[in-house]
């Protein structure tokens, strides 16, 4: 298990192919949970005696991924397998053991007939392609075109589209993904149609869920951020030389960590009929990847000060754009910040990830007319809209932590405290 929330994981790619020997610590792999790309290392020395889930196929939580052993060591064939009876489907692996990585081969379900067991070789998205579709894969044994003889997607993919497929054997479908409002529409010609990858399908999973299921409630305000940009480009001026840089973003972070350690009532989250309040201020920071999004989490930012804010937050955004991120640094926040004003986005409203009770949209800063002193002048006007769950805060509470932040970044010696 990989994530918190993780049901099954796709291979990115195998980093070490059968034959090759690891050492402990070596990652072996890249896999691919509903969060992020996490590298799999490895636990003991060894050698990669067979692959059983191959780049780019999914296997289940518990279930083995590859066989590992000594170099030259036996690995039995299908064929040998085939004279076991049945057993049941892998268990998660005990504690002392690799979860990820089987000792020993797990025998595939087995299929009757004359009298003799036949050992079944179906790779793990093929198998749910077919339940889904209420194939009977008995129908494909034996013409699987994967390595010895292994019922593939492809093999599924033509059994569906012949007419000469094996009538359906009533299965019970897996669950699937909360249908799409509106009429079901059909690719139309020269549409192309990807698969999600894990982090996608979590991500429009619990996007629908909070959106559903969390009566979210906004509130609106615009920041006067001139003196933070000075402010801001003093401070870089000043750490050229070392090579530190604060951003726009470091300065929101730490008004909002303040801001919420002054107000408990909107850093609370909603939990089964209970208020769960929240020690420190565990900041989530919402990064754009080339096909998706995903939260690394910079923790105890309450704790912090605005330069080690800056140095973390920029550690925590590169690596997970490389997908390096380790699991504790994509789980338990208790707040987000999301930024778009680099892309020039005027306004704009999130929405919550549960358990967190809220999560601040921050747009472009844009130059206009303010008046100040009674005279007119022009400032740098920063859009930001926070949304809040309304069974964790009120909106009083909302707001007061939205005039924290505000007061923060419009005086901000503040967020040098």
């Amino acid at each position: 298990r990989l994530s918190d929330t993780m049901e099954e994981g796709r291979i990115g790619r195998w980093l070490k192919r059968e034959g090759e020997s690891f050492r402990e610590g070596d990652v072996i792999a890249e896999i691919e949970t509903d969060k992020a790309t996490m590298e799999f290392q490895a636990y003991d020395d060894g050698t990669v005696l067979r692959i059983i889930v191959d780049d780019g196929e999914t296997a289940a939580l518990g279930a083995p991924i590859a066989i590992v052993g000594e170099a030259g060591e036996e690995v039995a064939e299908p064929s040998a397998a085939a004279e076991q009876p049945a057993e049941p489907e892998p268990q998660p692996a005990t504690s002392g053991s690799d979860p990820n990585v089987a000792s020993s081969p797990a025998p595939a379900p087995a299929a009757q007939g004359n009298g003799k067991a036949d050992v079944l070789r179906v790779s793990p998205i093929a198998r749910r392609m077919a339940d889904a579709a209420g194939l009977d894969l008995r129908s494909l044994a034996g013409k699987g075109s994967g390595p010895d003889g292994r019922i593939v997607k492809a093999d599924v993919e033509r059994a569906l589209g012949s007419a000469t497929a094996a009538p359906a054997t009533p299965v019970k479908p897996a669950p699937a993904e909360p249908p799409a409002p509106g009429p079901a529409v059909s690719p139309a010609e020269g549409d192309e149609v990807r698969q999600l990858s894990p982090m996608l399908k979590a991500v429009a999973r619990r996007m629908t869920e909070s959106k559903t299921t969390v009566p979210h409630f906004y509130v609106s305000s615009e920041i006067d951020m001139t003196r933070a940009l000075a402010l801001r480009k003093e401070l870089n001026e000043a750490l050229a030389d070392s090579g530190e840089k604060v951003s726009v973003n470091d300065l929101i972070i730490r008004a909002c960590a303040q801001a919420l350690d002054q107000h408990p009532q909107a850093h609370r989250s909603y939990v089964d009929g209970t208020h769960v309040y929240h020690a420190h201020a565990h900041v989530g920071i919402a990064v754009a990847l080339d096909d998706g999004l995903i939260v690394p989490v910079l923790r105890d930012a309450d704790t912090k000060s605005l330069r080690q804010i800056a140095a973390e937050a920029r550690d925590l955004a590169e690596r997970a754009r490389a997908g390096k991120l380790r699991q504790p640094e994509i789980e338990g926040g208790t707040f987000t910040v999301s930024n778009m004003g680099m892309l020039g986005v005027s306004g704009f409203a999130a929405i919550i990830n549960p358990p967190e009770s809220a999560i601040l949209a921050v747009s472009a800063t844009i130059q206009r007319p303010v008046v100040r002193d009674g005279a007119v002048a022009v400032g740098d006007l920063m859009s930001v809209t926070l949304s809040c769950d309304h069974r964790a805060c009120s909106g009083a509470d909302g707001a007061r932590l939205l005039q924290t932040v505000k007061r923060h970044l419009e005086a901000p010696t503040l967020l040098l405290a």
